[in-house]
């Protein structure tokens, strides 16, 4: 029954002795095959083979018209290039050129070194590394110690800072007068020593002596008293400090104040004088406000507030009098040096005299009798209180006065072309290309240099270079290359530095400019024409008729600077400079029509001194003839040497490619029929006028 079920479940499959289904395609197939051998309709495998008919040999391609096989550019080298036995190869299939295989192998190699680089083990960690830098770090103080001790070190103690003394004022004392006599004993206690008023010049001597004739009674500001005080005399002029004292100087009732304050500061308990202490600005505003109150209201004052303005007056005269006498005196020695009030007096239009022997300030004049006035008023404050006197009336003009009046010639206004300009400054300033770093362009392999940026501004000539180096896993890259300007010869050198693994981020940049060679003088352009034009036009005639290099106009003024360069090499001379792009020396002729009628220089062809083996280059030239021939030079460049210098700014010169034509030939261009395009003139010079481009940083 197990047969029966698994019939009936899979179907019925015959199998082998093996026990395992004969079933399959293959069988079904050679079973299908072999029905039909029975039927007499089997294939018979040889019957394609006999039916099968050969291409005849005649229609076959003979080998002998076949090229030869392609050769090894780097095994051997230029015989590689297409010839015109090896026919051309390009397009699809084409071999690589040298670049592109230098290109593709420095790849590999790269990619090659990064999987060594990834696949080395990586080291262990270690604690330290030696320094290999060559720096020192012994000038460097050590590291902070851990503050829990795990190093070793404690932490570095706390020195206790010492504290500061508070400041202390020294006590003020009165101006000193020096004495070769022996002073008087101090006075007693019980003997009222007379004092100045320390009100004397502050406060308004006649208001005072108003309110004591009207009964006010104020002893603090001597208001209503009937005993006058001796007023202090005025300080003298010319008095000297190291000036002995006279018996009567020695009875000053100043002078023993002076000498009972020595006597209390040398005493063992010195307690210093309230009015040592300085007073406060709130302090000095206050007095000046009570003085303007009194001066306006006598009655508006208080008591408290006349003492309080009073002290505060006496204060600032003991502890600045001094100072404002010495000020006084350099104000006056000032004005007598420099003729101060003189001049504030002849500015608005006042006359003053400033006395010389005026070096304190003017005394006051006092009596007993009344209120102090003012002896004298100085000139300069008599001057300028006066009204400022009007403007002198305009003068008359030189054609309304009368012919008696005489005046003196008014000198001529200066002319401002005589002025002298300011010279410019020496320094050039450095031009800074825009490199469009953020198109990533040196990062392409091979470099896209150079990039559309720089080569805006006009044609240029360039060089350049690249590498790449690792410091373990990571992976630097650098470029360096130089761009020429053609229109003044100026360079540019540029070098990148970036990481391979992200270049927009970390790419760095820097420019060195280099100025334009220096104008060469009219002798040394002679000099350089008997060294090598005439060797350079010998070479040009000598391959007339031929094919120079691959028969571009270009080649046969490169070639021939080559070789001449070759021989004066040769000789132990300076070689002359290879063409570099379309500049094959110093200049001598500039043509342009549309920019200007004229050319540079302005003389022509003859004042430019262009002569035998110079070398002439063309940009779309159209010559048009007198007669209405025309002739087109250039599409776009067009590069000939000139073998000869006719009139009429006729030049004749050698030439290849002229018309199809790979070949030296010979031709003529006039300068006077140029009406459109450009034309310039240039002469060999030697290689150190302009070195070669090498893209070195």
């Amino acid at each position: 029954m197990s047969g029966f079920k698994e019939i009936a479940k899979g179907g019925w499959h015959p199998k082998g002795k093996d026990g395992k289904s004969k079933e399959s395609w293959r069988g079904d197939n050679k079973g299908i095959n072999q029905i039909a051998g029975w039927m007499g309709k089997k294939k018979d495998p040889t019957a394609e083979a006999q039916e099968h008919v050969s291409r005849p040999l005649t229609s076959l391609k003979d080998p002998a018209a076949f090229g030869p096989p392609p050769k090894n550019v780097n095994y051997h080298g230029g015989a590689a290039l297409p010839t015109q036995i090896t026919p051309d190869r390009r397009g699809l299939g084409a071999p690589l050129s040298r670049e592109e295989i230098q290109a593709k192998k420095q790849q590999e190699e790269e990619a090659q070194r990064e999987e060594e680089e990834a696949a080395k083990p990586k080291p262990p960690p270690v604690p330290y590394r030696a320094d290999k830098t060559g720096l020192s770090t012994s000038h460097l103080p050590p590291p902070p110690a851990r503050k829990d001790g795990a190093d070793g070190r404690g932490p570095p103690p706390v020195a206790d800072k010492p504290k500061a003394k508070p400041p202390g004022l020294p006590p003020r004392l009165p101006p000193r007068q020096n004495s070769n006599s022996t002073p008087s004993p101090p006075p007693s206690y019980n003997k009222s020593t007379p004092q100045a008023d320390p009100h004397k010049g502050m406060l308004n001597q006649g208001a005072l002596n108003r309110l004591g004739a009207a009964g006010v009674s104020v002893p603090g500001f001597d208001i209503g008293e009937t005993k006058r005080k001796t007023p202090l005399p005025p300080p003298s002029p010319t008095s000297s400090q190291n000036s002995p004292i006279t018996p009567s100087q020695s009875n000053n009732p100043q002078l023993n104040e002076l000498q009972s304050r020595f006597s209390r500061l040398s005493s063992k308990s010195p307690k210093p004088e309230s009015t040592t202490e300085g007073t406060t600005w709130a302090q000095k505003q206050a007095a000046l406000k009570t003085a303007s109150s009194f001066r306006n209201d006598p009655s508006s004052v208080s008591l408290s507030d006349a003492k309080a303005a009073a002290g505060t007056a006496n204060d600032f005269r003991e502890r600045h009098g001094e100072q404002v006498k010495s000020g006084w005196q350099s104000a006056n020695r000032l004005n007598t040096k420099y003729s101060i009030a003189d001049k504030v007096g002849a500015y608005g239009g006042i006359g003053t005299q400033q006395s010389p022997q005026s070096t304190s300030p003017p005394p006051l004049e006092q009596h007993n009798s009344g209120p102090p006035q003012v002896a004298s008023r100085t000139p300069e404050v008599a001057g300028l209180a006066k009204k400022k006197p009007p403007p002198p009336p305009p003068k008359k003009r030189a054609e309304l006065a009368g012919s008696g009046v005489t005046e003196e010639p008014i000198p001529p206004p200066i002319p401002m072309a005589s002025k002298p300009k300011p010279k410019p400054s020496s320094t050039p300033k450095t031009p800074c290309l825009n490199l469009d770093l953020p198109s990533l362009w040196f990062a392409q392999s091979p470099p896209a240099f150079p990039p559309p940026s720089i080569t805006r501004g006009g044609k240029t000539s360039h060089a350049s270079k690249s590498g790449w180096g690792s410091n373990g896993v990571r992976k630097t890259h650098w470029f360096t290359g130089i761009i020429q300007h053609n229109a003044d010869l100026s360079r540019t050198t540029i070098h990148l530095t970036w990481d391979g693994s992200n270049p927009g981020l970390t790419v760095k940049a820097e420019q060195r400019y280099t100025a334009p060679p220096r104008e060469l003088g009219r002798g040394e352009l002679e000099g350089y024409r008997e060294r090598y034009s005439d060797a350079v036009a010998k070479y040009c005639e000598g391959q007339m008729g031929n094919q120079v290099g691959d028969g571009e106009c270009w080649t046969l003024a490169n070639e021939a600077l080559k070789s001449v360069a070759a021989a004066c090499s040769s000789r132990g001379q300076e070689p002359c400079m290879a063409s570099q792009s379309y500049i094959h020396g110093h200049i001598l002729y500039t043509f342009i029509p549309t920019t200007s009628p004229f050319p540079i220089p302005r003389g022509g062809i003859s004042e430019a001194g262009v002569a035998r083996g110079d070398i002439i280059q063309l940009l779309s030239a159209h010559f048009k003839g007198k007669d209405g021939s025309q002739k087109w030079a250039g599409a776009p460049d067009h590069t000939a040497v000139v073998t000869g210098v006719g009139r009429d700014a006729v030049l004749e010169v050698l030439e290849q490619n002229v018309g199809g034509v790979k070949r030296v030939v010979r031709g003529s261009y006039d300068m006077s029929e140029l009406v459109k395009g450009e034309v310039r003139i240039f002469r060999a010079v030697g290689q150190n006028w302009l070195p070669p481009l090498d893209p070195e940083w």
